[in-house]
């Protein structure tokens, strides 16, 4: 990690919550004041963009967590070579 620690990507996360459900909410909004249909563009568009919004922004920082998960701590794929003590996955020497 060169002395640097590892952060998530705070700009990532708020970009997508930014086109997923505050500018089109926010649109709506402009669009119902306008067409004085006021709440019911607003309130179809919240519909469609909030479970939109919650499974981008959750799925992205889930991803992101993974990211910083494998700068701190990497894979050792030789520690999944080495035996355990009790003997999982050996063959069974009670035959």
């Amino acid at each position: 990690m060169d002395g640097k620690q590892a952060h998530l990507d705070w700009q990532n996360l708020s970009i997508r919550l930014l086109l997923t459900l505050i500018a089109p909410v926010s649109i709506a909004l402009a669009f119902d004041w306008l067409l004085t249909t006021f709440p019911i563009v607003t309130m179809i568009v919240g519909l469609l963009c909030i479970p939109l919004a919650t499974v981008v922004v959750v799925r992205t920082a889930l991803s992101e967590l993974d990211r910083v998960i494998v700068e701190v701590a990497p894979l050792d794929p030789a520690v999944d070579e080495i035996p355990s003590v009790d003997g999982d996955g050996l063959p069974d020497a009670s035959a």
